[in-house]
């Protein structure tokens, strides 16, 4: 007894110290895969460190890696280190990913002698190869293709300081998106923006101005990059936007209107707005809504409808009570979208009831029947069922019901 009261210590001390390096050592073997697998990651997802980057995504990886660390015990440094590139995410470059943990340490003589943890690192690098798992055949995923760019502002011209509301109309499911607002800024005044760039879809609301003489011009390119897993795309538009200083004195032709946008048709309201209130008596008012130089209403608010897609420019000529006028023409002010029309399911629907479902779905033409035994029940349609067909002269198409 005596023996082992004085050997226990010991052996409870080597225990202990088996224990700690055994736990440091396991966390050791964990940090490695957790490296490989942080490596992984970020091979995939290479341009989210490039430029302009994927916010998003970036904050997604922090998250993966916050949750695997906590799953071994491991106490991250603050911040979590972000992947090496070196500023070249192609693919066949190579992406690297180190990471350092904190490991607690619970034998007490060792914690006096190495600390209370112990710093673990681990690092490995793995070539980018984002682009092709998921775009080339057989390799695991999906074909992906690149998104299309699209974009629309409203109103593109005005008097300064001139508010444009900015949408995103890309396709192809884009991940993230770069705005750039002053691309290529011009014309005879001085100009400026609020807002310089963004890196969210939106939409972004964008106040330029103009300094100058009245009668001088601003003008603003606009560009916005999108892209996926499957690449970017880019549309840019020079002298998108203009921007013009008002007069000094006398009418100023200003006017709004709603809606600006929609599946067509679409009928817009549209109000005079009086900037020099009662500094200026207005005694007419003159719009033209097809911009082919005559005009199609008069009035202080009038209405339009506009039965076909397309991009449409307003415009208001004012003429005060001395007979000074004042002309405003915004572009693309109003856009029209093509109607957009949903095919119905026939499928055990009854033939009797089969053109009042094709109405209801606002399709104009006459369904036509397949020969079959009284009110049968419909089992073919020609245009499958749920297709979304852009019809630019309304809901026109013609669908064959049978049995």
């Amino acid at each position: 007894m005596v023996e082992f009261a004085l050997v226990f210590p010991v052996i409870l001390f080597l225990t202990l110290v088996a224990i700690d390096f055994g736990r440091i050592y396991l966390g050791w073997v964990n940090l490695q895969q957790m490296v490989r697998i942080a490596a992984s990651d970020a091979a995939d997802h290479a341009s989210a460190w490039g430029t302009p980057g994927d916010p998003i995504e970036q904050d997604l990886y922090q998250r993966r890696i916050a949750r695997d660390a906590e799953q071994i015990n491991c106490v991250l440094p603050d911040p979590i280190p972000v992947p090496q590139t070196g500023g070249v995410t192609a693919l066949g470059a190579h992406v690297t990913v180190g990471i350092t943990c904190q490991f607690s340490v619970v034998t007490p003589l060792i914690s006096n002698i190495l600390g209370g943890t112990v710093l673990v690192s681990a690092e490995t690098t793995f070539p980018i190869r984002e682009g092709v798992v998921a775009t080339v055949p057989g390799g695991g995923a999906p074909i992906v293709s690149p998104p299309d760019a699209g974009l629309l502002g409203t109103p593109r011209s005005g008097w300064a300081p001139l508010t444009v509301t900015f949408t995103d109309v890309s396709t192809g499911s884009p991940s993230s998106w770069t705005w750039d607002f002053s691309v290529g800024a011009g014309g005879t005044g001085t100009g400026s923006v609020s807002l310089g760039t963004a890196l969210s879809q939106g939409p972004h609301t964008v106040i330029y101005d103009c300094a100058g003489t009245p009668g001088d011009t601003c003008t603003f390119g606009v560009s916005l990059q999108v892209g996926n897993v499957g690449g970017t795309d880019t549309q840019s538009q020079a002298d998108y936007v203009t921007v013009t200083v008002p007069p000094a004195t006398g009418p100023i032709a200003e006017f709004t209107g709603n809606p600006l946008s929609g599946v067509e048709p679409v009928n817009t309201t549209f109000q005079f707005v009086d900037l020099r209130g009662p500094a200026v008596t207005y005694t007419n008012w003159e719009w033209d809504f097809t911009s082919d130089g005559t005009f199609d209403a008069t009035g202080g608010s009038t209405s339009h409808n506009y039965p076909s897609s397309g991009p449409y420019d307003v415009t208001l000529r004012v003429t005060d009570d001395t007979g000074a006028a004042s002309t405003l023409t915004k572009v693309g002010y109003v856009v029209v979208q093509d109607r957009i029309c949903i095919v119905p399911d026939f499928f055990n629907v009854k033939k009797n009831d089969a053109q009042d479902r094709w109405t209801a779905a606002g399709f104009t033409t006459l369904v036509l029947f397949q020969p079959g035994n009284g009110n049968y029940q419909i089992g073919y349609q020609s245009i499958v069922g749920g297709k979304i067909d852009p019809q630019p002269d309304g809901c026109s198409s013609v669908v064959t019901v049978g049995p």
